[in-house]
């Protein structure tokens, strides 16, 4: 039998795929290429990293929601006709997930929403390529309220759940959203927003990451095979600056988002961190961004799944790719923006 490359791996999941249509139907929550996990700890065994809500004995389960420890599929270019991919189950179950005091100049990595939601963070300043103003960027379900919200909507810094009121908290208002596609064959890449803050715009907010540091986010950064494993940061409005590491990539998951349904995303990064460590992410970080070591951005959080008692929390998050295309947005040049937060 002839093991699956990463390449191939890739290619199975972004194809028809058997897992895909156990998605689809609810039978599990996403699937991703990883690592596999053996009793806590990450192996060298490449995996297709399937993720279910719990795990169940096999006499539990119908024989069409089996699982194989290694799922075997034709192939015309393997020199036995058999590819093999191993597999890894884990538990995990996503839904749109403190610095949360009034700031101004406001930094990126702190508490901030639409005047309807409860609060999320301030993910970093862009530059709207359509109008050429800075702009605030985070989720569309922190500054859009999940496609509820109208342009030119009140956006709020601290959250309303942090205190936040209108019109003495108001620092931007709503500019532009990616639709979040509910329900049905429907696929999403990203989920976000930007928002115009109020003018002067250098009264308002600074090009600074809390705990990260000034002109982020400025760079960015493709993940790939190699990358996984990979150390990853982020400042965010509930727990603040963690570390993690890159545990899968080319994740396809179904996302819950209260009563407005659930999403398919496709083409994501999933992000966890040790079984003892404190978790990456938590209700209220969605809209934070996802550095490497050297402070290049890999992407946008926007998700992520409670741990259990055989998994690790998980996180979510947009390729930053995606995200740049998506919302047609480019981020500052060195120099261009004030960087320095006031004291």
């Amino acid at each position: 039998m002839t093991r699956a490359s990463f390449r191939q791996c890739r290619q199975f999941a972004r194809g028809a795929n058997p897992f895909y249509q156990l998605l689809r139907s609810d039978s599990i929550n996403g699937f991703a290429i990883g690592r596999k996990i053996v009793q806590g700890k990450t192996t060298s065994d490449l995996a297709i990293t399937v993720f279910v809500s719990k795990k169940l004995s096999l006499r539990r389960l119908p024989l069409a929601r089996r699982i194989p420890q290694i799922l075997r599929l034709p192939d015309d270019g393997a020199p036995d006709g058999v590819l093999e991919f191993i597999t890894d189950v884990q538990e995990a179950t996503f839904h749109a997930l403190e610095y949360t005091a009034r700031e101004r100049l406001a930094r990126s990595g702190i508490s901030i929403g639409h005047a309807a939601i409860t609060a999320g963070t301030l993910g970093g300043l862009v530059r709207d390529r359509e109008t050429g103003a800075v702009a605030i960027l985070s989720n569309n379900h922190v500054l859009a309220d999940s496609n509820q919200g109208a342009i030119g909507d009140a956006i709020l810094q601290p959250g309303a759940a942090d205190g936040g009121a209108d019109p003495d908290d108001r620092i931007a208002t709503l500019a532009r959203f990616v639709e979040i596609k509910f329900g049905g064959d429907s696929e999403n890449r990203v989920d976000g927003a930007i928002a115009t803050p109020i003018e002067p715009a250098t009264s308002q907010v600074v090009w600074n990451t809390r705990d990260i540091g000034a002109e982020t986010p400025a760079r960015t950064r493709s993940v790939g095979e190699a990358d996984i494993g990979l150390a990853v940061q982020k400042t965010g409005r509930s727990t603040e600056h963690t570390e993690g590491f890159v545990q899968s990539l080319f994740a396809a998951v179904r996302v819950q988002y209260g009563s407005s349904g659930s999403g398919v995303f496709v083409d994501q990064i999933v992000v966890s961190q040790p079984q003892e460590a404190p978790r990456f992410s938590d209700g209220g970080d969605s809209g934070s961004l996802v550095y490497d070591s050297g402070r290049r951005c890999i992407g946008l959080l926007f998700a992520g799944g409670e741990a259990t008692a055989n998994d690790p929390a998980t996180t979510v998050i947009n390729p930053i790719g995606h995200v740049l295309s998506e919302l047609n947005i480019a981020f500052l040049e060195p120099g261009e923006f004030s960087s320095a937060p006031e004291g």
